[in-house]
């Protein structure tokens, strides 16, 4: 069994709510399970960045139209 380890956050009330609405949305059991896996959606950006991509694609399945989504962080880090 993998060891696990406590770690204790603050928030301020907006990010409090930011991360309770990704666990609503995303209908994860905990907010832990929700910073969990944003955790390993920030870590395939990273190492997408850290081959040279900066930018993420998006497409409506029904539409099929698409649209770029710019991360900041990816910008900087790419360079």
């Amino acid at each position: 069994m993998a060891k696990t380890q406590r770690v204790v956050f603050s928030f301020d009330e907006r990010s409090y709510d930011s991360l309770q609405q990704i666990k609503d949305r995303g209908r994860f059991s905990s907010m832990g399970e929700a910073v969990r896996e944003s955790l390993q959606i920030s870590r395939a950006l990273q190492s997408q960045s850290s081959q040279g991509f900066s930018e993420i694609v998006v497409r409506n399945p029904e539409t099929k139209e698409e649209r770029v989504i710019v991360v900041p962080n990816l910008q900087a880090a790419a360079r």
